[in-house]
């Protein structure tokens, strides 16, 4: 791969790619340090396996569930930094921001390489229409991988849609000439996805597929997608070998088997499964339940992390009977379907497209024609919709499809270009294509605009009150629980919903390990749990409490209290809303 050159006559095109790229780092680097001021259960369960690395525990390292990839890259970074959390924090989000930056590249270098394929080749050629696509393009990139993804997020997805891109890329290379170095590449890209992410297992399918299909001469199709799939399997058989080995039994991840079976199968989620409902198998080693009212749970073994029941779920899962239901499977589609709408009107940018490719359509000479255009760009619509239909099968959020919605709109935007050459003289070209980039532009910032606030993020807001990580409650709890004797290592237990547990940047910024929780319910199902345990008399309240102690923890960390209930023994966290009870 090299980085985009636009191969036309004038140098314009390379200073507004120079201005597009500072533009989308300056948001980047906005999104990246005021987005999220906590880490996600899903961060600090990649962090976890960060600290693995870093003590050479390689059976904690290789999780089925988390991919073994973006860790890599954040030891590797992480070990030349002081071990403290403040530069922990500093070097992940120049970590994300580089991934954010390789991610931009590599788009651009598949909208170039998009325009260098023969039909449409009249694009590179052409100055004016070139500008025209490299704007486009951004309207596309930066609401796409700052809304649907982010650069604050402690994850792989950004890394994901840079995989796909220059996979998507060199696909289309494929297509055009069929060298066996294009596709020893592209299966080299594709096996290190996996390692990334487990859903690039289908997908190096799905992209071998692809090439068969696009080469013509059909011998050479074969050879170049089985060296793909050779090349991909120099990362996916040892990748694959390792997670065996420290699961304990033959898998390639079990990401998807997981989440089918909690999304489709309804299995109760979180991971406090006890067996049942019947038919569902029993579970080999579930948490300890002490108590079920208030539900009461210990997980002192056998992870050494920060919160075991969101690091390692397939752990706790083993012993689930998977099966297919075709009603279940209905039900989650038409789920995910009503989610994916209801995630489109956030998303302007994608209501824009289609707003303009049907003001296309109207200026277009021939309405059969008009769709018989789109076909010559089938490979990146199938790769788009087969990517979709994945998650649509499962379980979807705007995360999992961002890169097959760019491809998407990308695919979009080319059409609405090849219209604007071929479309009838009712305007000029220059105030049409003016009317759409505008019509794109003011989607994207609106796209920008409207998804900045979230249950996880709140860009804007953080930005006006100068909140960051390190003036946000839960690093302050973890600054007073630190300042109180608390040592890496230390056992604590929770008082809190499942999700609010995962999201314990208090307990991993101090290297603690929580090993019990009161409630353990995911949000939806919440249970009186909580009322039980807050309004049982001192007495029966010390004696629930007693279970976290006898299992070595040092104290307890409520992420609430009720107002007017007087809780002996607790003390607050000042300014916050946390309190803590000390054994």
């Amino acid at each position: 791969m090299h980085i985009p050159t636009f191969d036309t006559p004038r140098p314009s095109n390379r200073r507004l790619f120079g201005f597009l790229l500072l533009i989308a780092l300056g948001f980047g680097a906005l999104e990246g340090w005021y987005g999220r001021v906590r880490y996600s259960g899903d961060g600090i369960a990649y962090l976890n396996i960060v600290r693995a690395i870093h003590a050479g525990d390689w059976r904690v390292a290789l999780n089925p569930l988390w991919g073994l990839g973006y860790p890599l890259i954040v030891a590797a970074v992480t070990s030349i930094v002081p071990a403290t959390p403040t530069a922990e924090w500093k070097a992940l989000f120049f970590v994300n921001l580089a991934i954010f930056t390789a991610t931009f590249f590599s788009f651009f270098y598949l909208v170039v390489t998009l325009a260098s394929t023969a039909p449409l080749r009249w694009i590179r050629d052409d100055g004016m229409a070139m500008r025209y696509l490299l704007l486009g393009a951004f309207t596309i990139f930066l609401p796409v991988e700052l809304s649907m993804d982010n650069v604050s997020r402690i994850g792989p997805d950004l890394l994901l849609s840079c995989l796909v891109f220059l996979a998507s890329a060199l696909l289309l290379k494929l297509k055009e000439h069929a060298h066996m170095k294009v596709a020893v590449a592209l299966g080299l890209i594709c096996g290190a996805g996996f390692v990334v992410k487990n859903i690039f297992l289908p997908l190096t399918l799905i992209f071998a597929g692809l090439v068969f299909l696009s080469v013509k001469e059909k011998k050479t199709a074969i050879k170049l997608a089985l060296i793909s799939l050779v090349c991909a399997a120099i990362f996916i058989v040892p990748y694959g070998y390792g997670l065996s080995w420290a699961a304990g039994h033959p898998t390639l991840g079990e990401s998807g088997s997981i989440n089918y079976a909690w999304h489709v199968n309804k299995l109760q989620g979180g991971a406090f499964w006890q067996g049942g409902p019947a038919g569902y198998g029993t579970p080999i080693h579930p948490a300890q339940v002490v108590s079920i009212h208030p539900h009461i749970y210990l997980f002192k073994e056998p992870f050494a992390v920060t919160f075991p029941p969101f690091f390692n779920p397939p752990y706790y899962y083993q012993g689930y009977r998977h099966f297919f239901s075709l009603k279940a499977q209905i039900r989650a589609v038409g789920g995910n379907l009503v989610r994916l709408l209801k995630l489109l009107e956030k998303e302007l940018i994608v209501l824009a497209f289609g707003l303009c490719l049907l003001l296309s359509l109207g200026l277009s000479y021939s309405r059969s024609r008009w769709f018989e255009s789109i076909g010559g760009l089938w490979p990146l619509l199938m790769l788009a919709f087969a990517g979709l239909a994945m998650y649509l099968l499962v379980w979807l959020e705007p995360r999992y499809i961002a890169s097959f919605t760019a491809l998407l709109l990308l695919v979009m935007l080319i059409k609405l270009m090849m219209e604007h050459r071929d479309s009838l003289p009712l305007m000029s070209p220059m105030r049409r294509g003016a009317l759409f980039l505008g019509i794109l532009m003011i989607a994207s910032l609106g796209t920008l605009l409207a998804t900045q606030h979230d249950e996880d993020r709140n860009v804007l807001g953080n930005i006006a009150h100068h909140r960051t990580f390190a003036n946000s409650d839960q690093w302050f709890a973890g600054l007073y629980l630190k300042g109180m004797g608390m040592q890496p290592g230390d056992q604590v237990a929770v008082v809190s919903d499942l999700l609010s547990a995962s999201r314990c940047t208090w307990a991993y910024v101090d290297g603690l390990k929580i090993i019990g929780e009161l409630n353990g319910d995911l949000p939806p199902y919440a249970s009186d749990d909580f009322e039980v345990f807050w309004h049982a008399a001192p007495e029966e309240q010390q004696k629930m409490l007693e279970a976290f102690h006898h299992a070595g923890a040092k104290l307890v960390f409520a992420t609430s209290k009720p107002d007017r209930v007087i809780a002996p023994g607790w003390q607050q966290i000042p300014e916050t809303p946390y309190w803590i009870y000390r054994f």
